[in-house]
């Protein structure tokens, strides 16, 4: 089915109007989905092959038209039922979790000896859907994560989001060629308005309405690639019953629109993070429609309806569910209204989306200031969702008041900007998500990731959607415990000792009960300070960071220890490989903050032999990191940069998309955004080949001039850090894109530099160096 969808949309449907055979086939595609589970048969083939065949996958509905899945069966012969696709695969997961032990993560997979016999369940499991959406995917993500990810990566994770039971993800790829269709239309140039259209990793925030015309022009070429990519990926969300959510239309205009358009009436949006922002168009003006109407024709065109083939079913609670969903964020993170009425526009923008789509709902955040109060007041909750992104931060218990009966997600957000921090508020989403979803009369439709990134705290990630399925707080210790088991293997008493440190330190923070002024994104843990632009004071390294831990780094140390100590044939796992790497990261970074003010204090001492020994020990730590996130696949800025060049259709194109993908990580735009200082450094991480040429030599650069100030006694000398940052980012210099090296030693080398090595480890380490 997936071929011929794409065969009907390549034209290659004869004598059928693509339109018109897109339609036939969503509509076609229920009856399929609702008779075969082989599409879900094939995520099992593509994830674990070798257990696969020991799974007999069936859907089948209840009589009540609710979602569920069943588990029975016996040893080798293992039965789910369901009664939608992605609960089918929620039922599978169940299993491998509960009753094999085993894990499928979004940052490894354990999936026992060749040969393994899946044991049985020892009593059928039934667990009903207790939510109609889990949804998935930050806006952000786009940028931070996904932009030039090719197909086989884009199905690897929807593999994985639907293993646990995502019903909707997002789909932002290919919209900047609906953009172009429609303004063209409008009387815009091919050349005019590619130039308006920002390259990918950058172009999720022109959606929102934050910027525009950033390293254009955008090829016609790239263009179109990424429409069709972007339709074989909600193509293949369909196939497996999970609803693609596409971009809605609220108003973005170009700037100028008003000039091609005189009388036309636009409202300028005014500046974001250095970036002047594009116009809003009143959605009162007739010339909102004419727009609305063509981008919604477009995109009908290329993606055809959210869910026409999506299965319907009921929720543990008999809602039914919620219709096709369009994500729209108006005034996010800023504009204004003018003289618009914020009620009167909200109507406006969701008419001509119910024209377009009448079954459709408005999707929108519920983040800062926004939504306003008064588009809440306006808007008909029939065909609204709201996912509330701040319950990680604030803990907000009056949303189904505040949101007056519009149905919402509680989000899960833990990580910004695409930054490896390790943590997450997890007691708001154990705790806190089922006793506020046990209220009678509450309005929660669901959970949804909202990460700004993706592949960092897979144990966040598991518990999380864990949720969906449960109706009761969760002990997290007992959670915990059971999730080393199936992490490594075998009932390990380091694994599960290091795991539960974890868990009551970098995952035990907790959302304020009020705002707390000037803290940043408390909702995450704290990034490095070897990736901050370097300064003696400086307490973060992305602006809104948090500037003091969200946990104890003492405390969390000692997991580092007990990880080494784990037996040697679990070391082996692919999750142990990335969790030591992971762990042995964090606990290097958190290093930064304690040895930073001994550096300042020595140098206003003008104690010269301990600033050079301060200053050579934090060097060291940045080259230990260094040659630790080598050995791991998830820290390389090489399998990064590596995603590029396909896309790059000629030299002077691949420079352009290069640099797109190194600056949304260093900084971020042109020199106008560092002026604004908000966005420099927002998306650091700790990768291999960032921390070798950009964190390490900024910071040498920054000491040597410190040095000299102290030997001369003159001010230290200015230094244009724009100018270092786009140094790197124009370099087009390769990276390896395969990890290399034995991550276990990498860590114990760590631990011994911080004098944390175990005997046991330090003993395994030369019993495995002595030659027999």
């Amino acid at each position: 089915m997936l071929r011929a969808l794409d065969a009907v949309l390549r034209g290659s449907a004869s004598g059928i109007p693509k339109r018109f055979a897109l339609l036939c086939l969503a509509g076609c595609w229920t009856g399929a989905n609702a008779a075969s589970s082989a599409a879900a048969d094939g995520v099992l083939q593509r994830l674990m092959p070798g257990l696969a065949p020991q799974f007999a996958l069936k859907l089948e509905q209840r009589a009540d038209g609710r979602d569920y899945f069943r588990i029975g069966g016996s040893a080798g012969h293992i039965e789910v039922r369901a009664a939608t696709m992605p609960t089918l695969l929620a039922g599978v997961n169940e299993y491998l979790k509960t009753v094999a032990h085993l894990q499928v993560s979004t940052n490894g997979v354990r999936l026992g000896p060749k040969g393994f016999v899946l044991p049985a369940p020892p009593a059928p499991i039934e667990k009903p859907a207790h939510y109609p959406w889990r949804y998935a995917l930050n806006e952000n993500t786009d940028g931070y994560t996904t932009p030039y990810w090719d197909e086989a990566r884009w199905r690897r994770e929807i593999d994985i989001l639907a293993l646990h039971g995502v019903n909707a993800v997002l789909v932002e790829r290919g919209m900047d060629a609906v953009l172009y269709r429609t303004f063209r239309d409008f009387g815009y140039g091919d050349e005019e308005i590619r130039a308006w259209i920002t390259t990918p990793a950058h172009q999720n925030w022109q959606l929102m309405g934050n910027m525009c015309c950033f390293n254009g022009p955008i090829a016609q070429a790239l263009l179109d690639k990424r429409a069709a990519s972007g339709r074989r990926i909600a193509a293949m969300l369909r196939e497996l019953g999970i609803e693609p959510v596409f971009q809605g239309y609220y108003g973005v205009v170009p700037a100028d629109f008003a000039k091609k358009h005189p009388g036309a009436h636009v409202i300028e949006q005014g500046d974001w993070g250095g970036f002047a922002r594009p116009g809003w168009i009143d959605p009162r003006d007739p010339w909102f429609a004419k727009i609305a109407e063509a981008f919604y024709r477009y995109e009908r065109e290329l993606y055809g309806d959210a869910a026409a083939d999506i299965p319907k079913t009921r929720d543990a609670r008999g809602l039914p569910p919620l219709g096709e969903l369009y994500d729209m964020e108006i005034f996010q993170e800023g504009g204004t209204a003018g003289d618009v009425p914020v009620g009167d526009g909200a109507k406006a923008v969701q008419a001509a989306l119910l024209r377009a789509h009448p079954n459709a709902r408005w999707m929108m955040m519920a983040w800062q200031k926004n939504p306003l109060p008064e588009l809440v007041d306006a808007l008909d909750p029939a065909h609204t969702l709201i996912i509330d992104i701040e319950q990680g931060r604030i803990a907000r218990e009056n949303r189904d008041m505040q949101f007056k009966g519009i149905p919402w997600l509680y989000g899960g957000l833990w990580q910004f900007g695409g930054r490896t921090t390790f943590g997450a508020p997890l007691y708001d989403y154990a705790v806190r998500l089922p006793r506020m979803a046990s209220v009678p009369g509450n309005h929660i439709a669901g959970v949804g990731l909202f990460t700004e990134g993706l592949d960092t705290n897979p144990f966040a990630f598991d518990l999380y959607y864990d949720m969906a399925w449960r109706d009761a707080p969760v002990d997290l210790a007992a959670w915990t415990r059971d999730y080393a088991q199936r992490r490594y293997g075998g009932n390990d008493a380091h694994a599960e000792r290091a795991w539960q440190i974890i868990a009551k330190t970098a995952y035990g923070f907790r959302a304020d009960v009020v705002a707390v002024n000037d803290a940043g994104d408390r909702d995450a843990a704290h990034d490095s300070l070897f990736a901050a632009v370097p300064s003696l004071t400086i307490t973060h390294a992305a602006s809104w960071s948090p500037p003091t831990p969200r946990y104890d780094a003492n405390e969390f140390r000692s997991a580092l220890a007990e990880l080494l100590q784990v037996a040697a044939p679990l070391r082996t796992t692919e999750t142990y490989r990335y969790d030591i790497v992971d762990v042995a990261r964090q606990t290097l970074a958190n290093e930064s903050r304690r040895l930073l003010p001994l550096i300042e204090a020595a140098y206003e001492a003008k104690d010269r032999p301990r600033f050079k020994a301060l200053t050579g020990e934090w060097t060291r730590d940045i080259q230990l990191q260094e040659s630790l996130l080598r050995t791991n696949d998830y820290f390389l800025l090489g399998a990064w940069l590596a995603r590029v060049p396909p896309w790059a259709s000629s030299q002077q194109e691949l420079a352009q998309l290069d640099y797109d993908a190194r600056s949304i990580m260093t900084t971020w735009s042109d020199r106008r955004s560092q002026d604004a200082r908000g966005l420099w450094d927002y998306a650091n991480r700790d990768w291999a080949g960032l921390t070798a040429d950009y964190y390490l030599p900024r910071w040498r650069m920054y000491f040597a001039s410190l040095e000299r100030s102290l030997a001369t006694g003159k001010p230290p000398e200015t230094i244009d850090w724009y100018a270092v940052g786009e140094r790197f980012n124009r370099s087009m210099k390769t990276y390896p894109a395969k990890a290399e090296g034995d991550p276990w030693r990498a860590a114990l080398a760590i631990a011994r530099a911080l004098d944390l090595a175990p005997d046991q480890a330090d003993a395994a380490s030369k019993a495995e160096k002595t030659p027999p």
